[in-house]
């Protein structure tokens, strides 16, 4: 594979221990991919929960986790990030084995919330985890290494899941369910290969007033990053696009084959797997991040674009056609908007608070998790094409606000020290 792909990174160009991280990565997300495929069907079918209610239920523990983003992003900071990261994959292991006992209603209930804080926990403590193990110029490799790992692992599990559903068997959900609860565990065990934190928070030796000191401690004070993170917020209602909005909008608005619906994933999944890292290893400062962020909310607008395209052709294979170009340009989009916002995302925390701030920025795609659905789902099937170019001129804007929340950021008094 060409230089830079996923296979080739080599380690003196991360700077790190990155083969247990990479496998953990890898094994998470192989069972995120085989649970969330069979997950509808075995908790509706098997367990027997009305479909309305399970969607609530989730919605609802997606919530939950978006409003205990930070405090439980706050325990990376306040105890090693390591540990927290396996604590946090034990306990997501054990409430999938949790599933298995075919749980009542409010038995599901909690142990949904529990499993989404978990997820939300688990990303902010590696989160955490990266910025100490890795040198900060290396961060944004780092994270498009493992960006695109796991949707190496989502690929692998869909296609488990596949499997799963084609048996449509009792004992065939439950052991997915096995699977899944034995790979978080197998995923917090490789963690253990990765050493304690290698950089040392340096934001407590630092001699600053009581008054900025507290506003280090609190994430919403820092204007500046709040501005960031609430513009990635609007740019993350992509995430919902490729497996929610396509299908439907590909079903009731197009003349598309439905086949389709699974070209549109593929794309998506294997130019992330590629390019990703070869795209985030240009990215060296906030700068250059910024410059990289418009680029990405203009080619997201041009998916739109194309998207809104797909549905005025009478011939199927035209509109196919409009479809995967919208799915590639919107990919190359994400893969800038992902690594431009991950190279500004950490540049700007103030040492030593990691797990607080990522815990606060990872609520962008948590709220992508919850409401994004019924959001994109309003916008491009209720108001068709238009609702496109409105969601299109939503990414183009607050891909360019993101400049403002940097500058405010920058003139605050809190220490940056990676703010370059």
């Amino acid at each position: 594979m060409a230089d830079g792909s996923v296979l080739t990174a080599p380690d003196e160009r991360l700077g790190g221990p990155w083969h247990p991280l990479v496998g953990s990565y890898f094994v998470t997300y192989l069972g995120d991919g085989l649970f969330y495929v069979c997950a509808a069907l075995y908790f509706t079918r098997i367990v027997g929960l009305d479909p309305v209610t399970y969607g609530a239920a989730l919605t609802a523990s997606w919530l939950v986790a978006l409003l205990l983003g930070v405090p439980v992003g706050q325990l990376a900071d306040r105890y090693e990030a390591r540990a927290v990261s396996i604590a946090m994959l034990t306990v997501s292991g054990l409430v999938v084995g949790v599933f298995l006992i075919t749980p009542n209603l409010p038995v599901f209930v909690v142990a949904a919330c529990v499993f989404s804080i978990c997820t939300q926990g688990t990303h902010s403590a590696r989160s955490a985890l990266i910025a100490r193990v890795f040198p900060v110029e290396r961060v944004t490799r780092v994270r498009a290494l493992l960006i695109a790992t796991a949707n190496a692992g989502l690929a692998v599990g869909a296609l488990l899941g596949g499997l799963v559903i084609a048996a449509d068997s009792a004992s065939a959900y439950r052991t997915a369910f096995a699977a899944d609860a034995l790979m978080f565990l197998v995923a917090a065990a490789l963690l253990l290969l990765v050493p304690r934190a290698l950089r040392t928070p340096v934001a407590s030796d630092v001699d600053e007033s009581p008054a900025t000191r507290q506003r280090i401690r609190n994430v919403f004070a820092d204007r500046g990053y709040v501005a960031v993170g609430l513009a990635n917020m609007l740019l993350c209602l992509h995430i919902p696009l490729i497996d929610v909005a396509i299908p439907l909008w590909v079903v009731q608005r197009t003349a598309a084959p439905e086949w389709i619906i699974a070209g549109v994933f593929v794309v998506n999944t294997l130019l992330v797997v590629l390019l990703q890292y070869r795209m985030a290893r240009r990215i060296r400062s906030i700068d250059h991040g910024v410059r990289t962020l418009r680029w990405a909310g203009v080619l997201l607008f041009g998916g739109m674009a194309l998207y809104a395209a797909s549905a005025v052709p009478s011939h199927g294979w035209v509109s196919a056609a409009l479809l995967l170009a919208g799915s590639a340009v919107l990919t190359f989009g994400e893969m800038r908007q992902t690594a431009s916002m991950t190279e500004i995302s950490f540049r700007l925390v103030p040492d030593g608070r990691y797990g607080q701030y990522q815990g606060f920025f990872g609520m962008g795609s948590t709220a992508a998790e919850a409401a994004g659905p019924l959001v994109v789902t309003w916008l491009v099937i209720s108001q068709g094409a238009w609702g496109w170019l409105a969601l299109g001129v939503v990414f183009l804007v607050a891909s360019f606000a993101v400049r403002f929340g940097v500058d405010l950021a920058r003139r605050s008094p809190l220490l940056r020290e990676n703010a370059a």
